[in-house]
């Protein structure tokens, strides 16, 4: 590992200049209060109000971003009033507090996105739970909180229209990051001593992460499309948008060069040819690394490493293998190793492009793909439908069962915390929101994620308290590891509560320097909270099978209409045709994302299961391979849809019914029913019939000799896609997973 190149990559992205927004927005109130007014209680509590809305700011398009916090100040505002209202007596306070939290955490029902909404209105809630306000007294203390929500909000809608362009290179060299972890998972294959079954459970893992890079990066490209400035493309603006098609088309180009690894290791076994593959894909995952750090850099690109030698060398062995016969003895592992060559071929220029537009300094550039009205349609909308909030009050719904779940630990939190001696009911009610999720794995998951970090943080804690005895040190120390805190937060959560319980300590030693027993006392609450969090998971569980079913469905669905896309844009009569507003290269384009995003959504649900009781694992098995063969037909369409449109062989009946079987294929699978066919006689004929296909072809020779290795190619294209469909197709008969509740 590069660590100089990690430290840079961390110390460019957009996390480590996130931290820094939050942590400025967050402390600047409370250092202005005590500073200005030398009121230190207000200036806590308009941070307070900072630090819950901070949680909603997450990387994504700005606007959406800004609407969100918006939405938290508000929402927060009115939990924190009626909080501080209750607080008179306890009763009172436990009434109102299992509702509202009920009420809070029923907010997830509108998406992902709601899930932090959700959060950071507890914690607002929570916030307001150690003091006892008149009515006038809980009104202020909210409008204060709302102050602070509405101070962060526009403090990181100001900042981040300052560093727009920044954010967008961000977000474009975490799509080329995550694209080059795809590469290596890819040369993995290529290692006789690496195992498949793992190396594909890898590459599905690295798919799903630069799925998700590149949908953020393009929420934010599409929506800052380069402009006309005095009769020319904004100059900075093309050269992002190139990178980006760029990054997409050469992942793309990665994914079509899926192979039949088993063949290529048997066949190549004691040939070079495997290293080589290996050699190439390692580098070139180097030389993309480089390409996102001068992007985050904001500077050109340079070449350090060089592709020519892995690409001369494999010409060099498919000539030896063509003047030996190679082609007549192994015809399939030929054509594979041919098409591979040219998919890494492709990859080397794209790579080059993408160093070019680094580069790029012409006053008049072009854009990599024509601007269009179309493009819209790559972009997720924003869509809050209110009464679905109404639909999912019922026991059936997950949504439902989570808020129940919630309310009922944070009353017995409240409960304990003022029961026991030396606990703090704030913090353990704290805790539980922290941990406590919808899936009971990701609540297992963070339960023990924050107990290691909450230990190691006041460990840590103790230690600097007792050794470094300057306030000034301490405070930037403090700051420091709030910066740090909010850097990490999104992909080291073990790392992020450490720093977050240091500097949280810490503010507590410097406001109470007599109060080192606090460390070991939210310590103990932290304990109490993740055990309350833990136990109450168990209750009213909604496991992960129960939400599978339509993310399959949906999945499935998704891949034949990319297949449909594909052979409508060819010109087969096999599909539906594409949407007459927008081009055939547009709809493949688009059903090509919509795969990708469905594959993520159920690769993500898979691995949140993986982390549930074996007792609830259902269908695992089945559901792997359902991932891994998706993925495959997915990399096969993609390598097939050139071919296709470029084969003059169109109404060749071999290729049409193959054509047909594929869709019929995905078809059955998309409805989810037991298998009854004979694939393997249909499987047979339609071998046999697309073999006579090139047979005549060859026979015919009214082709030039690169038609028909054209034509053959893509012969086996189809007989592996026919293959792979089926497989599905048998995966989605034998799962039988329950209807989801909405």
């Amino acid at each position: 590992m590069r660590y100089s190149i990690q430290i840079k990559k961390f110390l460019y992205s957009q996390y480590f200049y996130g931290g820094l927004r939050i942590a400025f927005g967050v402390s600047l109130p409370a250092v202005l209060m005590l500073a200005l007014f030398h009121d230190r209680a207000l200036g806590f509590t308009i941070a307070t109000g900072a630090l819950g809305v901070c949680a909603v700011d997450k990387p994504g398009p700005l606007k959406h971003k800004h609407n969100d916090m918006l939405a938290c100040s508000l929402i927060g505002f009115l939990a924190a009033f009626a909080t501080g209202v209750a607080t008179s007596a306890p009763f009172p306070l436990w009434v109102t507090i299992a509702p509202l939290s009920f009420a809070l955490s029923m907010l997830v029902v509108y998406g992902d996105k709601w899930l932090q909404i959700s959060f950071a209105t507890l914690f607002m809630m929570i916030a307001t739970l150690g003091n006892h306000f008149t009515v006038l007294e809980a009104l202020i203390n909210a409008a204060w909180l709302l102050l602070g929500g509405l101070w962060y909000t526009y403090w990181s809608t100001l900042v981040s229209r300052w560093q727009a362009e920044r954010i967008e290179q961000q977000a474009i060299a975490e799509s080329m990051f995550a694209t080059a972890e795809y590469l290596r998972a890819r040369a993995d294959f290529y290692k006789l001593e690496n195992d498949l079954d793992e190396c594909h459970r890898q590459l599905v893992l690295k798919q799903i992460t630069a799925i998700d890079k590149h949908d953020v990066a393009r929420g934010i490209v599409l929506r800052n499309l380069p402009v006309l400035r005095a009769g020319h493309l904004d100059v900075r603006r093309t050269v992002l948008f190139n990178l980006f098609i760029n990054i997409v088309d050469l992942h793309e180009t990665v994914v079509a060069a899926h192979m039949d690894y088993t063949l290529m290791r048997t066949v190549f076994a004691e040939s070079d040819v495997l290293i080589f593959f290996h050699d190439f894909l390692r580098k070139s995952a180097r030389d993309l690394e480089n390409i996102g750090l001068a992007v985050l850099q904001n500077s050109a690109s340079q070449q350090l490493v060089t592709l020519k030698t892995e690409l001369r060398a494999l010409e060099f062995e498919i000539e030896v293998k063509r003047k030996k016969a190679f082609p007549a003895q192994e015809p399939e592992a030929y054509a594979m190793l041919v098409a591979a060559f040219r998919r890494v071929w492709s990859v080397s220029r794209s790579l080059n492009k993408m160093h070019r537009n680094t580069r790029s300094d012409t006053p008049q550039p072009t854009t990599e793909l024509q601007l269009d009205k179309a493009l819209q349609h790559f972009l997720q909308r924003q869509h809050v439908p209110l009464r679905q909030i109404f639909s999912n009050f019922k026991i059936a719904s997950p949504s439902f069962r989570h808020a129940l779940r919630l309310s009922i630990a944070v009353a017995l939190g409240l409960w304990i915390g003022t029961l026991l001696p030396l606990t703090n009911a704030y913090w353990i009610a704290l805790t539980i929101v922290i941990i406590l999720k919808p899936g009971f794995s990701l609540t297992k998951q963070r339960n023990m994620q924050r107990l290691i970090g909450t230990t190691i943080g006041c460990a840590a804690s103790v230690a600097l308290i007792l050794l470094v005895k300057s306030p000034i040190t301490l405070l930037l120390v403090m700051f420091a590891c709030m910066v740090m805190s909010y850097s990490l937060l999104l992909f080291n959560y073990t790392a992020s509560v450490v720093f977050t319980s240091s500097y949280v300590l810490i503010l507590y030693h410097l406001l109470a320097p007599e109060g080192m027993r606090l460390i070991g006392e939210r310590a103990l609450d932290t304990a109490i909270g993740g055990g309350i969090a833990l136990g109450v998971s168990h209750l009213f569980p909604y496991w992960e099978y129960r939400v599978m079913k339509p993310l399959v469905k949906e999945m499935i669905t998704s891949m034949r209409q990319y297949f449909d896309a594909i052979c409508a844009a060819a010109g087969k009569t096999v599909a539906a045709s594409a949407s007459p507003t927008i081009s055939h290269d547009f709809h493949c384009r688009l059903a090509r994302k919509n795969t990708q995003i469905a594959f993520a959504n159920l690769g993500n649900a898979f691995s949140r299961m993986m982390l549930e009781p074996k007792a609830q694992q259902k269908f695992v098995a089945e559901l792997n391979d359902l991932l891994i063969q998706s993925h495959t037909l997915a990399s096969q369409m993609t390598a097939a849809t050139p071919m296709l449109a470029a084969d003059s062989a169109t109404d060749e009946p071999a290729l049409t019914r193959a054509l047909s079987a594929i869709r019929e294929n995905l078809m059955q699978a998309e409805a989810g029913t037991q298998v009854e066919s004979d694939f393997a006689q249909i499987r047979k004929e339609l071998t046999r019939k697309l073999d006579a296909m090139v047979i005549a072809a060859e026979q015919a020779n009214t082709e030039s000799n690169e038609a028909t290795q054209e034509l053959k190619l893509l012969a086996l294209q189809c007989k592996q896609m026919i293959t792979v469909s089926q497989l599905i197709c048998k995966d989605a008969g034998a799962i039988q997973l329950p209807v989801a509740a909405n």
